[in-house]
């Protein structure tokens, strides 16, 4: 058993999805394990589970949907998570639960003035017949039920895509160096603050979900007037309940929709972030134009009072109106005309001078004119005068003021209060700052994990990652000798074999067998290499050199698996992914292909992936046991561990069906039905996650079920 845990491979949020008849069936659902240099990883479940498809997804031969499997920290398969993608799909769920419960709240609130209005009516002894049986309708009810059940989907969804991206963002500035810190730190607090809040928005979910449940038993008790008037408190109660959750989920979900926008303006390209940086701007800081036209109001109101033109106010009115940037108060197109034509000339010419009359009398335009005024050609003076301009350009062209004197000043002539508070405005400055930059997305595409491999990494990686089929005749073609089928990936990948430290092992060798006709390195071509690689390959595994030229249909089955292992031998992968290697063969040779997984697992510190359903299989060669039920991984834990401590129900199903050769011991094994809809009832109020509940001990389960679980453990350990 391998104790090393160093991560050789990485499984990600995969996805996989089959289409059947414009219908999309999810095969694999989210998977998320590692995989250990040098152990044997086997992977568990029914057919059908999904566990071959996972191994064909790492080989490369199985399309992802989303998702990524890493090799020693590179992209084997798939894409890095897109925050984007990701945090676009959020807002239309968000989009579709606003204008559902912004629906509803109509509905909610008709019903109440209709009880208060049905309240009204059996104070008086008034209510109709009709009247009374609308009350035990639960029509309204049971669409407002619909609602909440389909927002407690989407809310789900949202949960653990809001999980994915803390996960995925938590510490990528230490592996992706030209990620600021800053940055990394940011969207982590706006994710925790946005899935806090979605967790708030699915407590007032359920609580009006289980109000409406109260609400329902209460209708079908209510059969006459009597049992109306006995039950009619608590039937408002309810629906005060529900009136109360559902004011304060559209509260949360507008503070949500803000959190959400800036999550988005901060994963969107460079190219598509103008409108939000003109919208944050707006938040914190004033429109240029805005102020000028202020400065030019307050110096008008000072006038017409008749304020000295000597007034301290007076005259800050003036240096501002005089050397204050705007397109109102400064021709930026005669001064870029300007510096354009001296460029090109390096004289003062007459089309300079005639330019110069259209300037106007900022400070920087009058320093322009006294220079053209001159005669004389200063071009130091007018090199910074130009790298000046370029920067009044900019400053006009974002037409913003981010000076906080001059804000408040502007909001004092004004008479108005800033919007924000001092914390707001510094979250929104430093949001403002972050959109000067790439985005997370962009960063990465750009690093080491988004860079596109070139055919030969590409060709490489493949090499790496071998599979041994599970039907040995069908993976071996009838028209090629053995021989050719072994030797097919070293036509391939002729580097495996043209290698002179290869050559001079083969010439040792050879030598060495063969003292009275001795060889040079002159005389070793490279053919005799290949070939006493593959005879090599062939007599490891159990065959003899004259099976070489042999074809497939010659040999038993496990002699075909035998040859399929060779075959995958030759590549020096690093990862075997054994689909199900040993379900075609008789029992007799399962254990003699068995021994030699083990006996290359430890020769070449090969790594498997094991993929299996017969458990009392996988105990035997395994080191960690991956359990998957319908696509999703429900267990994870080592061999010996999940034998005798199986957490899962499905697991428990699972080892119980496996068969006992002692007739009185099967006798006394229960044979154990794994029910999920049972089981897990409360999934879709409380989510299930990965959990670690004893060291490398994980399992699928929701918070109810976590805790009966430590419950039993650390009853166990303490009997």
């Amino acid at each position: 058993m391998s104790n090393n845990n160093e991560t050789l491979l990485n499984i990600r949020d995969l996805v996989i999805e089959f289409k059947s008849k414009g219908k999309r069936n999810i095969a694999v659902k989210g998977a998320n394990f590692d995989v250990y240099k040098g152990e044997i990883f086997g992977l568990v479940g029914e057919s059908g589970s999904g566990k071959t498809t996972i191994g064909r997804a790492i080989v490369g031969v199985q399309p992802i949907k989303d998702g990524t499997v890493y090799i020693n920290g590179q992209v084997l398969v798939g894409k890095p998570t897109n925050l984007k993608i990701l945090t676009k799909k959020i807002g239309s769920y968000i989009s579709i639960m606003k204008v559902r419960m912004n629906v509803t709240s109509s509905e909610i609130n008709d019903r109440i003035k209709y009880l208060k209005n049905v309240y009204e009516k059996l104070k008086t002894n008034t209510l109709t017949d009709n009247e009374f049986k609308k009350i035990q309708s639960v029509n309204k009810i049971n669409y407002i039920n619909d609602v909440v059940l389909s927002d407690l989907r989407l809310i789900n969804k949202i949960v653990l895509f809001e999980d994915r991206m803390i996960k995925f963002v938590s510490g990528i500035s230490d592996y992706i160096d030209s990620i600021p810190n800053k940055l990394e730190k940011s969207i982590l607090t706006k994710l925790e603050e946005t899935k806090k809040t979605i967790l708030k928005l699915k407590k007032y979910v359920d609580t009006i979900y289980k109000s409406i449940q109260n609400i329902s038993l209460l209708k079908h008790s209510i059969n006459k007037f009597e049992d109306l008037l006995k039950n009619f408190y608590e039937l408002m109660e309810n629906w005060s309940t529900i009136v109360k959750n559902h004011r304060e989920f559209l509260t949360d979900l507008k503070w949500f929709e803000e959190m959400h926008k800036q999550l988005l303006a901060l994963s969107s390209p460079m190219s598509k972030r103008s409108k939000f940086i003109d919208f944050y701007n707006s938040k914190v800081y004033i429109s240029r134009s805005d102020f000028w036209n202020e400065c030019n109001r307050q110096l008008s109101i000072m006038k017409s009072n008749n304020v000295s033109e000597n007034d301290k106010e007076y005259q800050l009115l003036l240096s501002f109106l005089t050397d204050f940037w705007t397109s109102k108060n400064i021709n930026i197109k005669a001064i870029g005309k300007i510096f354009k034509d001296f460029n090109k000339n390096k004289t003062i010419t007459n089309k300079i001078k005639y330019l110069s009359t259209l300037l106007k009398e900022t400070v920087f335009e009058k320093e322009l004119k006294k220079i053209i005024d001159q005669n004389s050609i200063d071009e130091k003076a007018i090199i910074l005068l130009e790298n000046e301009y370029k920067q009044i350009k900019k400053v006009i062209s974002k037409n913003i003021v981010k000076d906080d004197e001059l804000i408040n000043y502007y909001y004092s002539w004004k008479n108005i209060e800033k919007p924000y508070s001092k914390e707001e405005e510094e979250s929104f400055i430093e949001l403002i700052n972050f959109l000067d930059m790439p985005s997370l997305d962009e960063i990465i595409k750009n690093s080491y994990l988004g860079k596109k491999k070139t055919k030969a990494e590409k060709k490489e990686f493949r090499r790496n990652v071998q599979m041994i089929f599970q039907d040995p005749g069908s993976s071996l073609n009838d028209r090629m000798a053995i021989e050719e089928i072994v030797a097919e990936g070293l036509e391939n990948y002729p580097q495996l074999y043209k290698d002179e430290n290869l050559k001079k092992d083969y010439l040792n060798r050879y030598n060495a067998e063969n003292p009275n006709n001795q060889l040079t390195m002159d005389k070793v071509k490279w053919n005799d290499v290949k070939k006493d690689i593959i005879l090599n390959a062939i007599t490891s595994v159990g065959l003899i050199p004259e099976h070489l030229s042999r074809y497939p249909h010659e040999f038993s089955g496990g002699q075909r698996q035998r040859v399929g292992i060779a075959r995958s031998l030759v590549m020096k992968p690093k990862v075997i992914v054994a689909d199900e290697p040993i379900s075609a063969l008789d029992v007799s040779i399962r254990a003699q292909v068995l021994n030699l997984f083990k006996k290359f697992q430890t020769k070449m510190d090969l790594t498997y992936i094991f993929v299996a359903h017969d458990l009392s299989v996988v105990r035997h060669i395994a080191d960690r046991i991956a359990v998957i039920y319908r696509g999703q991984i429900v267990e994870l834990a080592d061999a010996e561990e999940l034998f005798n401590n199986p957490l899962h129900p499905y697991t428990r199903a699972l080892l119980s069906a496996i068969p006992i050769p002692e007739p009185d011991l099967s006798n006394e094994t229960k044979l154990l039905t794994y029910e999920p809809e049972n089981e897990h009832v409360d999934y879709l109020f409380d989510l299930p996650y990965f959990k670690e509940v004893k060291e490398g001990h994980f399992i699928w389960a929701n918070k109810r079920e976590i805790r009966k679980i430590k419950s039993e453990i650390k009853q166990k350990e303490l009997n």
